[in-house]
Formats: structure tokens, C-alpha cells, sequence
């Protein structure tokens, strides 16, 4: 089970969302490859709204989501998304309480 979820909203610039989202998926399949803790991660682009994108990304360890947070590749990453935005993303870390899969 995880113990960390951090949820966040991104106001995208008008038609980035599938750019942002190929960034995004090339940075998880980094993390995969490198098993910083990260353990999956939900995508939504809202149905009336295209350029507004809420995540959710779970992580084994909340210490590793802030090492993680805090490396100067993540800062990278984060920069390169942050160029697609339309403003800084809303953040919300939280511990998880209960997960469940099918």
C-alpha cells in the first residue's frame, strides 16, 4: 500500500494538455526505471474544461516523495511543465488512508 498521495491542479496553456501529459508520462517511466518510490499515477483532463488537468501520484514513502520533490532533476522537470502552464499548480499532500485496486 502507499503511504503517500499528493494531489494537484494544473491550468494548462490553451491546447498543452497532450503536451503536458507526454512530458508527464516520460517522467513516471523515468522514476519507474530509477525506483524512486514513486508507485502510480492518475491523469484528468476535466470535461469542461480541456486545459485544466487534475493528478493524483502515489508514492511508497512520504520521505521519499520529498526527496524526490526536492532533487535538482525533479526541479527540471517541474520547469519544463511549469513552461505549459497558465499559473503555478495547486498542491495537496496527503498521507493515505485507504487504497483499493481491482
Amino acid at each position: 500500500m502507499s503511504e503517500h498521495v499528493t494531489f494537484f491542479k494544473m491550468k494548462v496553456l490553451p491546447g498543452k494538455a497532450e503536451e503536458i501529459a507526454r512530458l508527464m508520462s516520460s517522467v513516471e517511466d523515468e522514476a519507474r526505471i530509477k525506483a524512486r518510490g514513486w508507485q502510480g499515477s492518475v491523469v484528468g483532463k476535466r470535461k469542461d474544461n480541456p486545459d485544466e488537468l487534475w493528478v493524483c501520484v502515489t508514492w511508497d514513502t512520504s520521505k521519499r516523495y520529498f526527496e524526490n520533490a526536492q532533487s535538482p532533476e525533479q526541479n527540471a522537470d517541474y520547469e519544463r511543465m511549469r513552461s505549459l502552464l497558465a499559473a503555478d499548480p495547486e498542491w495537496f499532500d496527503c498521507d493515505v488512508v485507504e487504497e483499493s485496486r481491482a
